[in-house]
């Protein structure tokens, strides 16, 4: 914390200042008008810890339905001698005070504790309030799965007991107080970003900002490169956005050496460091970059990402000749799946049309279903020369191409395969996918060693 405060001291400050009451209710059911309170937890915290905490169970004064029950472990019984909501409602509002209101899913424990509050013709809530739940998805772009229990386990979170309020409450806490790290870590300035971060504080992606290419710059750049441990772009804009420099990258000292050029050479008014999970999913969102460079660039950048990858394959001729060379034949693979930045995330991309339109991001084993379908629908397409080809410069799918050889030759961590397996066997291609996903388990630590 001390550290945190030493490089951010403005930013860690202005969010130290704060207090917040994070609350979690368990109820009967949804319904605002017939449904009551079982439980709610509070956790206060102040200094960006956890100071105090406080449950209550409460009579709701009506049967608990047999789902609730289940979900909550929460009894009839338990509830039969404790205080009813009326007697209560005093303490709860007491203790959150004027502080800031956080829960995981705050449109719905706000809305519901107010009509408590009005049916008990009590002045309803005024404090501002945060929700973490839409946090994560600001934060943490392309997460298919934002609920408590996941966001606990990727965090290393304790939580135990899943729909208790308290536990719920102190999970959101430590999840809460996590974030606010995040926001100090990237220099929050304003309070009102905490409520309005999109495309701010988002944890893939890194910004450096320099009136003059300021070579000041390099050192803190260089930093962050070395606390990546996952395939990465580096983009360097001039004005107006003009893209002057992009590198895929995988953490090999060259690159280091490579930037480092080009952050002295180039005028360069932002530079970006954005992570992702597979160095092929860097390949394919870097296509659209890798046109936009200046064509001497391209060419240099071409043969430095050759000679850093493929160093044992020969290097193809002239872009000129490359126009209708065709590296990957029928017998390589339809598809291709890897493991996605996030954990228990993967890609999947036909071979043919490798952009991002024409992927599938799922969950594994979730998602198998889908998984199937995507795979199915796409090779129908397939089938009747119906899958358009993305379009790639020459040089970029040359390089691609022989990557991706590279990679199945080596029996590296791409799973490729025929449309023809998944399509007539099925359970056989689950059973290979996952003997591969055992080999090749998702390395990233996202985004718990991001922070």
């Amino acid at each position: 914390m001390n550290k945190l405060f030493e490089r951010h001291p403005e930013s860690y400050q202005l969010l130290n200042d704060l207090s917040f009451c994070v609350f979690d209710l368990e109820t009967t059911g949804g319904n605002h008008k017939n449904d009551k309170i079982i439980e709610i937890g509070l956790v206060k915290i102040k200094n960006l810890e956890i100071v105090e905490k406080k449950d209550f169970l409460i009579n709701p004064e009506i049967k608990i339905p047999e789902f609730i029950q289940k979900l909550t472990n929460i009894k009839q019984a338990d509830v039969e001698d404790a205080q009813t909501i009326e007697e209560v409602i005093d303490e709860i509002v007491e203790f959150m005070g004027d502080s800031i209101l956080v829960a995981h899913n705050i449109s719905f424990d706000v809305p519901f504790f107010n009509s408590v509050l009005r049916r008990l013709k009590k002045k309803e809530l005024e404090n501002k309030s945060l929700c973490t739940n839409l946090m994560t998805k600001y934060l943490i772009p392309d997460l298919l799965n934002s609920n408590l229990n996941y966001m606990s386990r990727i965090f290393g979170i304790r939580h135990k007991k899943a729909h208790r309020a308290l536990d719920d409450a102190l999970a959101t806490a430590e999840l809460l107080i996590k974030y606010l790290h995040i926001y100090i870590s990237k220099n929050i300035s304003k309070i009102n970003h905490l409520y309005y971060p999109r495309n701010r504080f988002e944890l893939d992606r890194f910004h450096f900002k320099s009136d003059a290419g300021d070579i000041e710059q390099l050192d803190d750049i260089l930093e962050k490169l070395g606390k990546v441990k996952t395939s990465h772009l580096v983009t360097l804009k001039g004005e107006n956005g003009v893209i002057l420099f992009s590198l895929p990258c995988v953490g090999h000292p060259d690159e280091k050496r490579f930037i480092s050029e080009k952050v002295r050479e180039l005028p360069w008014k932002t530079t970006t460091i954005k992570i992702f999970g597979p160095f092929i999913e860097t390949l394919v969102k870097y296509n659209n970059l890798y046109t936009k460079i200046d064509p001497a660039l391209r060419g240099e950048i071409f043969q430095f990402l050759w000679k850093t990858h493929l160093p044992d394959r020969k290097m193809p001729p002239r872009e000129a000749d490359l126009m209708n060379e065709k590296v990957l034949t029928r017998e390589f693979g339809d598809f291709l799946i890897v493991n996605h930045l996030v954990p228990e995330q993967m890609i999947v991309y036909p071979v043919q049309a490798m952009h991002v339109k024409m992927q599938l991001v799922f969950r594994y084993p979730g998602h198998k279903k889908k998984l199937l379908q995507f795979i199915n629908s796409k090779s129908q397409r397939l089938s009747n020369n119906k899958l358009k080809a993305a379009h790639y410069h020459p040089l970029l799918k040359n390089f691609i191409d022989n990557y991706l050889l590279d990679v199945k030759e080596k029996e590296g961590d791409i799973f490729i395969f025929k449309k023809s397996l998944p399509m007539q066997k099925p359970e056989d291609f689950i059973n290979i996918l996952n003997e591969f996903l055992a080999k090749h388990p998702n390395p990233n630590k996202y985004p718990k060693e991001y922070i």
